[in-house]
């Protein structure tokens, strides 16, 4: 009778440990989250060098090396898919033609956006024309047309070609309204 209790005992501390850690389990996946070990600024890493003419890059509010005021930087994206997925806010794919007659007033409108919600929304450019592929895998239409991420998933759609008159100043406002839903 003792080696029975005796292995009863041992045998209701297994089936107990087994459920605390059963039961512990979804605690330990929330704990964790999607983002997990991830800190607010480790998107960018996916982030390169400052320069006017890659095909791809981010409007980076941020101070220059040398200088005191902070301001829009275009920085290189390394990688866009990592930086979707671990960039804190959302992020506004703009994708644009370099031919455009006013490009310059667009990137204007979008730089302001950039600025004052730099901790609302990160803008990405990417030039249609020479990231056909990436366009294509967008069904990017009409130029310029704009897509916010969230959490590494498509949001909203700015489908320029659906709209009959639009501004720089309409697609600032619809990303800004998008970026803090």
């Amino acid at each position: 009778m003792i080696k029975n209790r005796s292995a009863f005992k041992k045998e209701l501390v297994r089936v107990l440990a087994c459920l605390v850690l059963i039961l512990g389990m979804p605690g330990l996946f929330c704990a964790c989250g999607k983002k997990k070990g991830t800190s607010p600024d480790e998107y960018r890493k996916y982030l390169g060098d400052y320069d006017y003419d890659y095909s791809i890059f981010a409007m980076v509010f941020e101070t220059p090396e040398g200088e005191t005021e902070p301001g829009i930087l275009y920085r290189q994206v390394l990688d866009l898919n990592s930086l979707a997925k671990t960039c804190p806010t959302a992020v506004c794919f703009l994708f644009y033609s370099g031919m455009h007659a006013d490009v310059y007033g667009l990137f204007a409108s979008m730089e302001q956006v950039a600025e004052q919600y730099h901790d609302k929304v990160l803008i990405v450019a990417i030039d249609a024309l020479e990231e056909k592929d990436l366009a294509a895998s967008y069904n990017i239409e009409a130029l310029p047309e704009a897509i916010i991420i969230r959490d590494n998933i498509q949001k909203a759609r700015f489908d320029g070609q659906s709209r009959e008159n639009w501004t720089a100043q309409d697609l600032a406002d619809w990303i800004i309204t998008e970026a803090q839903k």
